[in-house]
């Protein structure tokens, strides 16, 4: 099983706003901790941090106040992080000025503005928006949160992003923007460089395709596609309501940084829904498969299939850990660490592999992510 608790949040019915304070505060935890770690101890790298959704466009309507809230849990992290605070820029943008303007006023109210190394700057003129690129093609290892569908900036931004090479992209989806942004009469050049001679086989097929969640879909995989080609590892998760297949919102992240991108598949970890053998969906609610099929739908990832994955790489992983086995062999699946944990001792008690100790190299019985796996000579036999 896996030693993580699930997490109930995607359960009722969430905005974009209410996704982005559960999700991205989490993950900026584990990236800043991560890209701090990897530089010296006595270096004071650069990082970036670009928020282009700051605002809420529900307290706008209302004509009510920002909550506090909304911007503290990110900024307030930076505030009690002295090597943090040194080191990251942050920028934030909304598409609406009116929004824009009160979510800096918001920060601003902040107790710990003037505590801030680099105070926040609005994305809102041509200065701040040059800064931001020089640090974008600097090489400033930065986090972008986006929706790139929804605005010409953004889709701006994703490509400077991705251009840079030190970018990981959160992207929080809306489906409705995905086909205007892409299937309309009128695609950005971003879009157009990004997905290239994609875009028609895109037009052709939501033409024929009446279902607006399949050209959703097959839109969203044509623009993975885009981004493995451009070499980011990503990953997808689905948020939809209990019982209902059609996602609400997607939440897709985009890093060349295996590391990274290992740490957002931990962070959704929790929300998602498992398999029998507990292998992740990455999806946030279950739903009643439909009757179209007279077979039922086989699963891609399972352990089973993970089983004979790894039988069939000795080449690869013997006497690597199953950690290491992990780090390489994951990326492009839903599998888990504790997903190649539970094959390795399926693989060990069948007499096809033994774990050996890493610091003895001596044979044993109960697996572990620092388990050494030494495969059997009869292995490929």
């Amino acid at each position: 099983m896996p030693a993580t608790e699930f997490n109930a949040f995607f359960t009722a019915k969430r905005s974009f706003t209410e996704i982005k304070q559960e999700v991205f505060g989490k993950y900026f935890e584990a990236w800043n901790t991560l890209r701090l770690s990897k530089k010296k101890e006595d270096a004071q790298p650069d990082l970036l941090l670009i928020d282009l959704h700051a605002g809420e466009e529900q307290a706008l309507a209302d004509n009510t106040p920002l909550p506090a809230h909304h911007h503290f849990y990110i900024y307030k992290s930076i505030f009690k992080q002295p090597k943090l605070n040194q080191a990251i820029h942050t920028f934030f943008y909304d598409k609406n000025k009116a929004i824009l303007e009160q979510a800096g006023q918001c920060i601003e109210a902040l107790p710990y503005y003037e505590e801030l190394v680099h105070q926040p700057l609005p994305l809102a003129t041509a200065e701040n928006k040059a800064l931001m690129t020089e640090l974008l093609e600097s090489g400033c290892s930065s986090l972008v949160f986006m929706d790139p569908f929804q605005g010409s900036y953004a889709q701006q931004v994703l490509g400077q992003a991705i251009s840079s090479g030190q970018s990981d992209l959160f992207m929080l989806l809306s489906p409705e923007t995905i086909t205007r942004a892409v299937a309309g009469k009128k695609v950005s050049p971003v879009l157009a460089e990004l997905f290239g001679e994609r875009l028609q086989v895109i037009s052709n097929y939501c033409r024929k395709e009446k279902a607006k969640s399949k050209r959703q879909q097959f839109i969203l995989d044509h623009f993975i596609q885009a981004l493995h080609a451009k070499e980011c590892l990503t990953l997808l998760f689905k948020i939809n309501l209990p019982d209902t297949e059609d996602p609400e919102h997607y939440l897709l992240f985009a890093s060349r940084d295996g590391h990274a991108y290992r740490s957002f598949k931990e962070t959704m970890l929790p929300y998602s829904i498992l398999q029998e053998d507990d292998v992740p969906l990455f999806i946030a609610n279950d739903f009643l498969q439909p009757q179209t099929s007279l077979f039922e739908q086989v699963p891609e990832f399972t352990i089973p299939n993970l089983v004979e994955r790894i039988t069939n790489q000795a080449n690869l992983y013997k006497y690597k850990s199953i950690e290491k086995m992990y780090e390489l062999d994951s990326p492009g699946t839903n599998y888990i660490r504790e997903n190649y944990v539970a094959a390795c001792e399926q693989l060990r008690k069948a007499g096809k592999i033994e774990l050996l100790n890493p610091k003895t190299m001596q044979a044993i019985r109960q697996p572990t992510p620092a388990a050494v796996v030494k495969y059997k000579v009869s292995v490929n036999s």
